[in-house]
């Protein structure tokens, strides 16, 4: 009868990798000399494991560089060993020492309850030379006792990091740590000359209006890594990238705007992409107000769908492309579509000569527009400085209770950051304002590289700050060559 294995449990603790990440930074190891040192140190623990067994066969289960105290962190490896032994696969648990498998004490329960349940006998044997045994009440209590030792060790570290890492975050110290997309991995307050621009570039992408895919295809296209993970950026890598306060020297802690005494936004002691806070508040705007394209917007594949309209009836017309024999070819159609009763559904226009005409006619207004660095707008001027005034005089007026004592910690605190959340939503508001989305599509890129190296969604967004409409009448006969005078623009200043 083959004799049923116990387990074994392995983990290198995060604090005894950041050691080795510690002296890779110091060139003191190479990534290769630190992946071997992480490893031998499994293996050591292994072998100590291993003169617990007594012979039995060991299945072994290993949670490398993941912390058993933080609540939010899954170990994968120690939830299969639980399950396995609750299901009876395995006889036991073996350990180099409590405080590698068990820093949560409700962790430490969930075992203890199928240890005090099982109609076998169960081991529970460490290193450490102490009664852990959870088969007896004595080995029990102690277990709970060192557990309970070990996570308010755990407790009193995270705030001493806590404590740290704000006093470091308020003298506007970096926390990168290398490997930041944009700075040199071994100097993170400098600026990589390689991967800077493209970083930047992206930022403006955005800010011109492409949506966070179409940046990250670029990215695929250019085949530019991520340093952090050495792939190419994914949706979540590429946002994150653009809407980072690092790239304007911001200094945050836990996604928090960090500011001074004088209630001044701290600034980083790195290198940003952009000198001023400006394109900063846009950014905000942008992503606050959802200025870049909607789902559905951003899923409409034809230049002019939607903003094509039917002479007869006045519904969109949507891109189709033309099949011929059961192929699909590289023409296209803008039909009126039956999709509400009180559309015609009986108009049609060649795609490309409709778009080739709309480009021409936008692109002359480009070109003229960027002459003064503007296009038509509609928006009203901004009207929220009266509101920033306010505001910034409400601040004032706080601070100066809190020096003078006539504001309790808490109630200042509060206030403060309440305002200081209202005066950045009005600056973000004032940046889009100020730099309307028609102005910021007119990019050095898009007239050094023409408007076919656009994205279709600016192109859409350059479209519709130019033009209201376009307005497609009925053809005076069927299959008919393209007349450009069926095509009537809707100026939006008509």
């Amino acid at each position: 009868m083959l004799t049923k294995p116990v387990g074994g449990y392995c983990r290198i603790s995060d604090a005894d990798l950041a050691e080795i990440r510690r002296a890779v930074k110091a060139g003191l190891l190479t990534p290769e000399q630190a992946a071997e040192e992480e490893r031998r140190g499994v293996l050591r623990q292994r072998e100590d494991i291993e003169s617990l067994s007594g012979g039995a066969p060991i299945k072994w289960y290993e949670d490398n560089n993941l912390s058993a105290f933080k609540r939010n962190v899954k170990r994968p490896d120690f939830e299969q060993m639980v399950r396995d032994l609750k299901a009876g696969r395995i006889s036991g648990i073996l350990a180099y020492d409590i405080d590698r498998v068990y820093r949560q004490p409700r962790d430490l329960e969930r075992v203890i309850d199928i240890y005090e349940t099982s109609k076998e006998p169960l081991a529970f044997k460490t290193l450490s030379g102490q009664n852990f045994d959870l088969t007896t009440s004595d080995g029990r209590f102690s277990a709970r006792l060192f557990v309970n030792i070990a996570n308010k060790s755990s407790e009193d570290t995270r705030r001493r990091v806590v404590r740290a890492n704000v006093a470091k975050a308020r003298k506007g110290k970096s926390h990168a740590m290398g490997l930041t997309f944009g700075w040199l991995e071994s100097d993170p307050s400098k600026l990589d000359p390689k991967a800077a621009p493209i970083r930047r570039k992206a930022v403006e992408k955005y800010i011109a209006g492409d949506r966070v895919a179409t940046v990250m295809k670029w990215l695929a296209e250019e085949n530019v890594i991520n340093s952090a993970t050495g792939k190419h950026f994914t949706w979540g890598g590429t946002k994150a990238m653009i809407l980072a306060p690092r790239n304007w020297g911001v200094r945050t802690y836990n996604e928090e705007i960090i500011y001074d005494d004088d209630n001044e936004i701290v600034m980083g002691d790195w290198e940003p992409l952009f000198p001023t806070l400006d394109t900063w508040h846009l950014v905000q705007a942008i992503k606050a107000s959802g200025s870049t394209p909607t789902p559905s917007e951003s899923n409409v594949s034809y230049l002019l769908t939607a903003i094509a309209r039917c002479g007869r009836c006045g519904g969109g017309l949507k891109g189709h492309p033309k099949w011929k024999k059961g192929e699909r070819t590289p023409g296209y159609n803008y039909n009126c579509n039956k999709q509400r009763p009180e559309h015609c559904g009986a108009l049609a226009i060649d795609g490309p000569r409709l778009d080739s005409l709309i480009q021409e006619l936008v692109w002359a207004q480009v070109l003229r527009a960027s002459k003064r660095k503007q296009v038509p707008e509609t928006a009203e001027p901004w009207t929220g400085e009266a509101a920033l005034r306010d505001v910034e005089e409400e601040i004032a007026e706080l601070q100066d209770l809190w020096k003078a004592k006539k504001v309790r910690a808490a109630s200042y605190v509060t206030a403060l950051d309440d305002l200081n959340a209202r005066k950045n939503e009005l600056l973000a508001d004032r940046a889009y304002h100020s730099v309307p989305v028609g102005t910021r599509s007119i990019t050095e890129e898009l007239l050094t590289n023409g408007w076919e190296n656009l994205s279709i969604e600016r192109q859409r967004i350059i479209v519709r700050k130019v033009l209201r409409a376009v307005l497609i009448h009925p053809a005076k006969s069927r299959g008919g060559r393209f007349d450009p005078a069926r095509v009537e623009p809707v100026f939006l200043a008509a």
